[in-house]
């Protein structure tokens, strides 16, 4: 690991145009190289966004171009923080030592131990400390070595040994995979088909435990299916074992950066700790507040598609950079996903294959200075990217901030945009320069384009005080005008509002009503009652059941305002709250959205309730359900005004207020719309809401169902249609 540092004036004299490395003149040179893949970021809602390439391919450097023969399955690559790689080159049993200018140094592959000479054998992990001081892995012979900077072994440190029983596991057959040191000596190592975590040992070799072990957590279905398979069934199922770490670095402070290897593809997506922090306890102290977890690609083929690299992404290695960024290497797929310190992906390069820049086999990740390198296994290979003026601006832009210069910062995240519109921390890092400055309402709009809900409602906050503050006398006066004024017409209003009421209720109550006037007069009750139902279910429920076909009127008025509440909310609910992604907002699928849960409610239970003896009829469900949706309206309404002017510090009243007229529907629906209309007792009506959603999950299992079966028919009838036009 070497930290990654970015002057300035090394962004600016990259952009106008550095040096090819000096790797480019060995082995295969960055001459004619054309990019044979797309880079990419995820927006906010995991959607790949285009994105500018953050790394090109400068060179493939292979044993033979270093003088040292063809390498044999390298599993690791280390950059010390001299410059001096060293590879792990497995298959030939030796570790290659190369100095910062790529010439060979030494190859460690026999060496004095004990008075004889001694063999490597399949290393598979090495590290190299500050001093330049080498640590192997030296899987095969279960043991890890320690070399001094000159390559003389300094002592051997095997296998873990302890006194307390149950520690280590019986019948381990030690296998270390990879090891790292920190800035105290403390020695951690991965060992094969260990799932206590990574074994440490103290700075004089003696083992002191495991620390950070994974846990499982088998999902519902897979604890359902365990309860109610036979045993033979259970027998045949793969023990739930704790996920391995696959490899890990470690920063300055000794913090260690480890990633997770998956055992189960098919359940990957459902994790989010594939990379871990860990302190010296084992703690998990990774910051998560990105768009989404660091877990590689967020969207991915799925085990059924017919795509050559499936599932998600699988991460085989994570190297450290300066300000807590970290990049991993996906060898599913044989990306680099590079992540800040908050978990936000900065950029995505490389891909998997076996053209030029591509890696069949990547095992490995290291970083030399601006440089990264990728060792691939199946070509023997290390394929080195230069970063490119896209990458250099977005380092330069992290540095000026760190460094509090706050207008650089902003200039250079506006580079950054006029190379990529769609890059959403530019935006952020531009507010956050914003608001650093104190200028909120520009901080907002930036947040707001960066679709960075936290800071903005921090920015947000703080230019509302600014508005109070600025406007108190103002408001102050206003508000004592209203309130003076409310309080001496108080009378005069309560005399008209009386007066209407009495008004409306004469005319409803009129006998002469006919045509219009009896539609409306049946619409103004029926408001009435479902105003009174929602506070007396029973009472005013029943009240429904004797009003009639005369209730429907105002059951869709209630059911119309519920949807244009729903539409509404989604376009208009501030911003902090709102998490829909407005371009891509269907009108005909929102009111579906309402309208179809509701219609096979009504049906579900209709038919359901038919079989169980109940009373109620089909408009009666009906109008009930609307009735019991009330609520959900005078709630909903007045909390997408209240949206836009909380933060989301406050957004708990916002989240209680809503759970309020949910559970109060769910009160109606069960007490009303369901025991009352078809005179059930309470459990029995509980039990028919409980059928009811499971009949209305059965229906749409038979209408996917039929959809599906549809489509096979028809690619099967154009087949045939194919097939007979290209024989005649």
């Amino acid at each position: 690991m070497r930290k990654l540092t970015l002057p300035i004036w090394l962004a600016v004299v990259a952009i106008l145009g550095a040096a090819v490395p000096a790797a480019a003149a060995i082995g295969v040179p960055a001459a004619g190289f054309v990019v044979p893949y797309q880079s990419y970021t995820y927006d906010y809602w995991g959607q790949p966004a285009p994105a500018p390439q953050a790394y090109l391919p400068v060179s493939i450097i292979r044993g033979r171009d270093l003088g040292v023969g063809d390498l044999r399955n390298p599993n690791d690559l280390h950059v010390s923080a001299s410059g001096h790689i060293y590879i792990a080159d497995t298959g030939n049993n030796r570790v290659i030592v190369l100095d910062p200018e790529w010439r060979l140094v030494r190859i460690i592959s026999e060496f004095e131990n004990a008075g004889g000479t001694d063999r490597l054998n399949g290393p598979r992990g090495l590290y190299v400390t500050e001093d330049e001081s080498l640590y192997i892995a030296d899987t095969g012979n279960g043991r890890i070595l320690h070399f001094d900077a000159e390559g003389r072994l300094v002592r051997v440190i095997g296998r873990p040994e302890s006194d307390i029983p149950g520690i280590i596991p019986a019948n381990f057959n030690y296998r270390p995979l990879k090891v790292g040191v920190d800035q105290h000596g403390r020695i951690y190592v991965v060992a094969q088909d260990l799932y206590e975590g990574l074994i440490t040992f103290s700075q004089d070799g003696r083992f002191r435990g495991f620390m950070g072990a994974p846990r499982v957590t088998p999902n519902f279905l897979d604890y359902l299916w365990s309860r109610i398979a036979t045993r033979e069934q259970r027998a045949q199922l793969q023990a739930f074992l704790p996920t391995e770490y696959s490899n890990f670095d470690l920063d300055p402070e000794g913090f260690i950066y480890a990633t997770v290897v998956e055992r189960d593809e098919s359940t990957a997506s459902t994790r989010y700790d594939r990379v871990k922090l860990l302190n010296p306890k084992g703690e998990d102290l990774l910051r998560r507040i990105g768009f989404h977890p660091p877990i590689g690609d967020v969207q991915f083929p799925d085990r059924w598609s017919t795509a050559s690299q499936r599932g998600s992404s699988l991460l085989a290695d994570v190297v450290v950079h300066d300000l807590g960024v970290y990049s991993v290497l996906d060898s599913n797929r044989g990306r680099v996903f590079t992540y800040d310190s908050n978990g936000n992906l900065l950029y995505v390069f490389g891909y998997r294959g076996t053209d030029h820049g591509q890696t069949a086999q990547p095992v490995a990740l290291a970083a030399k200075g601006l440089d990264m390198m990728i060792l691939d296994a199946q070509q023997a290979a290390i394929v080195l990217f230069e970063p490119t003026e896209y990458t250099l601006l977005i380092w330069a832009a992290m540095h000026a901030y760190h460094r509090g210069q706050y207008e650089e910062t902003e200039a250079l995240w506006r580079k950054v945009l006029e190379l990529n519109a769609n890059y959403d921390l530019a935006y952020t890092g531009i507010g956050r320069s914003l608001l650093r400055r104190g200028e909120y309402a520009e901080a907002m709009h930036y947040f707001r384009l960066g679709n960075n809900r936290r800071d903005y409602s921090e920015a947000f906050s703080l230019y509302r005080r600014g508005v109070i503050y600025e406007n108190f006398g103002v408001a102050a006066m206003i508000g004592i005008v209203v309130i003076g004024g409310g309080v001496a017409l108080r009378p005069w209003f309560r005399r008209r509002f009386a007066s209407a009421r009495a008004e409306i209720a004469a005319f409803i109550e009129a006998p002469d009503h006919s045509g219009p006037k009896k539609l409306l007069a049946d619409t103004l009750a029926g408001l009435r009652l479902a105003r009174y139902a929602i506070f007396h279910p029973y009472e005013g429920f029943h009240r429904l059941k004797l009003m009639g076909t005369s209730a429907l009127p105002s059951a869709f008025i209630i059911l119309f305002a519920v949807v244009g509440t729903y539409v509404a909310a989604r376009q208009y609910t501030g911003f902090i709250f709102n998490t829909a992604d407005l371009t891509r907002v269907n009108l005909y699928l929102e009111v579906a959205s309402v309208l179809v849960p509701f219609t096979l409610w009504c049906v579900v239970n209709w038919a359901l309730t038919t079989l169980m003896d109940g009373k109620g009829k089909f408009w009666e469900i009906v109008a009930g359900t609307a009735f019991a949706l009330l609520p959900m309206f005078l709630i909903q309404a007045p909390l997408i005004v209240v949206s836009n002017y909380i933060t989301a510090e406050e957004g708990s009243f916002y989240y209680f207020f809503q759970a309020i007229g949910t559970l109060w529907t769910g009160v109606l629906i069960l007490l009303g719309a369901v025991m009352t209309i078809h005179d059930y007792d309470f459990t029995k009506a509980f039990w028919t809401c409980v059928l009811t959603v499971a009949g209305i999950g059965f229906v749409l299992f038979l209408a996917f169902l039929g959809i599906n079966l549809s489509e096979q028919v028809v690619m099967f009838v154009n087949e045939i249609i194919t097939e007979l036009l290209y024989r005649t």
